[in-house]
């Protein structure tokens, strides 16, 4: 849009210049169409003296026409929009359906595609159509209808945008006519994705090239390319995208690089070639020139290309630029429009401004001695409200400091009545813990212990294989000591990530010949889970999974943990031979689980059969 809207002020300035007498304001306007468009910041000075000579208000719209193209080429945008602004509404007063008038509309409208609201640029441009004269301004109703669909596609309305392309090929005339119409309505194929009409369309726009080192044709090419990948055709994408990388080169057209070399990587990862996916993606990253849009398919691809390696870490730094992307591209377009809407109400307060002090000044007596009154009234009624506020925060004061009191007694009585409770559940846990090691000395290690003196007793003379079997056994009672000092160590267990733990666990299992299947479904926030909420919650899992080892006599175990909105689901499933809760051992590994879920407020279900145990837990986040 800015390469149409520059080359069309080229060919009517020659025009504009040769047509009017010479004079000093001519001679400095000759002077800034020569220069403004390879050194825009120097010609600013003569912009502004062409303002400050300017006798008439053709002039002066003539000194805002330079001004505005100085200020958008510099990348001024607030001057910018002034300029523009001022001479449309210059145009409006003083030249209503004339051409200057009507190149005052385009130039705000294809400038202000970029950062004014749609429907105002809509709203100028609807106005200026319903007055033009077709056979008087051919070229110039055109362009409007070319800026018209531009607006159109902008917002995804289609069917309107290409048959406003469509009114403006006939009327518009010129070398690049073909080329922006066929780029035009091959944007519209392509969003609608029907690339082969695109291809038809971008064949015959690409024909059109007298001049192949322009912007527009390896634009045309990178297009044509993107197209050909999209119908799989990846031989012509190649070539294309790749002659397109070599007139960017000559011509030093950089700006597409970046959107080339992303083409090249969708070619790559459809060719599966690992290597050239990287290459193409850090060349896109490379070369792009701030294009957040383009920028935010570069980091998605980063992400897609990660994922696939396997290299998690960088997958989630590509995701969180991608994002952070996304937010920035919102914010710029928030921001838009709200620059825009501020500056079309600073334009409409500012002549509110105007007519409010001439009427200030005719009343200027009358508004002082009305002031004077108000401000004793004024002055009477803040004395009164200083009393009555004084008296209010004085009592306000007081019920506070009682407030406070009565506050700090009731939460003393809670602090209280907390440190009871706490202290009453950590008594209640450690009688548990004996319990249940009081049964795992007597029943495991006591009974091993025991047979390991009887072997010692019962052989008058022990052989080499009678000593390697008792070492066994008492290493087997060393590490069951072991990982019970290790299981009853707090610190050892919330050192660690809750999905490490898990982990943990399932390894325990795994190595008692338990095939285990485990779904984890949770987030880090879990982490952050008070202490003793964490060690509970493992607690239970290690309960339900000692008794699958210990009793179910199972050959596999799959365990379900799955974070909800607002509870954590716990299911350990195995396919042993059942138990019943009146078993001894197992009775009391179950009254622990359903001890613990209790005191977390939480729900227990246990269902068991021959074909095995199913233990479902649903505990409060």
């Amino acid at each position: 849009m800015k390469f149409f809207k520059i080359f069309f002020l080229f060919l009517q300035l020659p025009i504009l210049v040769s047509s009017q007498e010479v004079s000093e304001f001519e001679i400095v306007k000759k002077r800034i169409s020569e220069t403004f468009r390879v050194n825009p910041q120097s010609a600013k000075n003569d912009a502004f003296l062409l303002k400050k000579i300017a006798k008439n208000e053709e002039e002066k719209n003539s000194s805002y026409q330079y001004l505005g193209y100085i200020y958008d080429l510099t990348g001024n945008v607030d001057s910018a929009r002034y300029y523009f602004q001022k001479r449309l509404n210059l145009s409006k007063e003083q030249f209503s359906n004339t051409d200057a008038y009507y190149q005052s509309v385009i130039d705000y409208v294809n400038w202000g595609v970029s950062y004014v609201d749609t429907n105002a640029l809509m709203t100028e441009l609807t106005q200026a159509l319903l007055k033009i004269n077709v056979n008087k301004n051919p070229q110039e109703k055109g362009l409007m209808y070319l800026l018209m669909g531009d607006l159109l596609l902008r917002e995804n309305r289609l069917d309107k945008a290409n048959d406003y392309y469509d009114k403006s090929f006939s009327l518009i005339k010129g070398n690049f006519v073909a080329s922006d119409y066929y780029l035009r309505k091959s944007e519209v194929n392509i969003k609608r994705r029907e690339y082969e009409e695109a291809k038809e369309n971008l064949l015959k726009g690409i024909a059109s090239f007298d001049e192949k080192e322009t912007y527009a044709y390896p634009l045309y090419l990178n297009k044509l390319g993107y197209v050909f990948l999209m119908l799989g055709d990846v031989e012509n994408s190649n070539q294309h995208l790749y002659e397109s990388l070599h007139y960017q080169r000559n011509n030093n057209f950089q700006s597409l690089s970046s959107s080339t070399y992303l083409n090249l990587y969708y070619l790559s990862k459809i060719q599966k070639n690992e290597r050239l996916e990287k290459f193409n993606l850090d060349k896109a990253l490379e070369l792009n020139q701030g294009d957040i849009a383009i920028l935010k398919d570069i980091y998605l691809a980063y992400k897609e290309y990660y994922s696939k390696q396997g290299d998690f870490l960088k997958e989630s730094e590509s995701l969180m630029k991608f994002n952070q992307i996304n937010d920035s591209i919102f914010n710029i377009e928030k921001a838009r429009i709200g620059t825009d809407l501020e500056f079309r109400f600073q334009l409409r307060e500012n002549k509110k401004e105007l007519e409010l002090k001439e009427k200030i000044i005719q009343k200027e007596s009358r508004i002082k001695m009305l002031l004077v009154v108000s401000f004793l009234i004024l002055f009477l009624m803040l004395i009164a409200l200083m009393i009555v506020y004084y008296h209010k925060i004085k009592t306000q004061k007081k019920l506070r400091k009682n407030q406070k009191l009565l506050h700090e007694e009731q939460l003393k009585a809670t602090l209280e009545t907390q440190k009871t409770e706490i202290i009453k559940e950590k008594i209640k846990a450690k009688f548990e813990e004996r319990e249940k090691i009081s049964l795992e000395l007597h029943d495991g290690i006591a009974n091993e212990i025991g047979a390991l003196k009887v072997s010692l007793t019962s052989e008058e003379i022990l052989d080499k294989s009678n000593i390697n079997s008792i070492v066994d056994k008492i290493d087997k009672l060393y590490n069951e000591v072991r990982d019970m000092s290790h299981e009853l160590n707090p610190d050892r267990i919330l050192d660690v990530e809750f999905t490490q733990l898990i982990n943990s666990l399932c390894l325990m299992v795994e190595k008692n010949g338990i095939k285990t299947t485990k779904n984890i479904l949770i987030s880090k926030k879990i982490n952050v889970l008070d202490d003793s909420v964490l060690l509970s919650i493992y607690r239970i899992l290690q309960e339900a999974m000692n008794n699958v080892v210990k009793h179910a006599y199972a050959t596999e175990i799959k365990v379900d943990i799955v974070e909800l909105e607002e509870e954590l689901l716990l299911q350990i499933k195995d396919n042993g031979v059942g138990f019943s809760k009146n078993n001894s051992r197992s009775g009391i590994g179950l009254k622990n689980i359903e001890k613990r879920v209790e005191v977390l407020n939480g729900k227990f279900e246990m269902n068991s059969s021959d074909k095995g145990v199913s233990l479902e837990i649903k505990l409060p986040l």
